[in-house]
């Protein structure tokens, strides 16, 4: 009997743990947001606007604020952020306390076309509308009005001469010469360098190297006015 009694104690002791679990985790889904807290990649809000995000979350709020744990609701918030420009991806969670949670990363600006209106271009090629709270130094375009410029050769053309140290530290523009096609400004070289089309850059910079290393031994730098890259596979100066 006394085996039995122990038996009965054990089970009500487990389904009265079972019953305490279930209501505080009903409790945990039903408590709305006591904070809002806006975490950004970069330590801090360079492209987005976060006074938007947060109103954004205030509504989520507001009218879900007995389900912010669904999943459906939290996705609803993330497209909400993902849709707002400089705005990469978006992770949005509810913590145990209370506290509404809002990963945001951003956006990265490779380069700036300058001109009449005026654009971004970002790290996948994509334009991205000027920013009035961020000013990012970056590679200015100088664009043909009459043209557009694809971003993927812009893209292209800009890791090509980051991959090269030397090119890299002294570029001052890119300029649009054409339909896809390109000449580079450097701020110790005398010359236009005309790059073509962005196809095989990174072959073409590694030849403009080499004819910039053979000019500078002999000191013939400044006889230049173009060096063309567009050619294949050689450089065709053109003197003074």
């Amino acid at each position: 009997m006394k085996r039995y009694k122990t038996l009965i104690q054990f089970v009500f002791i487990t389904f009265l743990m079972l019953v305490i679990i279930i209501l505080s985790q009903r409790q945990q889904l039903n408590r709305p947001a006591s904070h809002i807290e806006i975490r950004f990649d970069q330590k801090k809000e360079m492209l987005v606007d976060s006074d938007s995000v947060n109103k954004l979350l205030i509504q989520i709020v507001q009218q879900h604020s007995a389900r912010l744990k669904d999943g459906i609701v939290l996705s609803k918030a993330e497209n909400g952020i993902e849709s707002m420009s400089g705005v990469r991806n978006a992770e949005v969670f509810s913590t145990i306390s209370g506290v509404l949670v809002a990963e945001i990363q951003q956006k990265k600006v490779r380069a700036k076309v300058i001109g009449a209106n005026p654009y971004y271009i970002d790290e996948l090629g994509f334009i991205l509308p000027i920013s009035e709270r961020y000013e990012p130094k970056v590679t200015m375009i100088r664009p043909i009005d009459t043209l557009e410029i694809d971003g993927s050769d812009v893209i292209r053309m800009l890791d090509g001469i980051e991959s090269q140290e030397i090119l890299n530290k002294d570029l001052q523009e890119i300029i649009q010469i054409g339909p896809r096609r390109f000449s580079l400004s450097f701020n110790s070289l005398p010359f236009e360098i005309i790059l073509g089309e962005t196809m095989n850059v990174e072959q073409k910079l590694t030849n403009l190297i080499a004819f910039l290393i053979k000019a500078e031994k002999e000191k013939s730098l400044g006889q230049y006015r173009i060096v063309n890259l567009s050619f294949n596979n050689q450089v065709v100066a053109t003197k003074k």
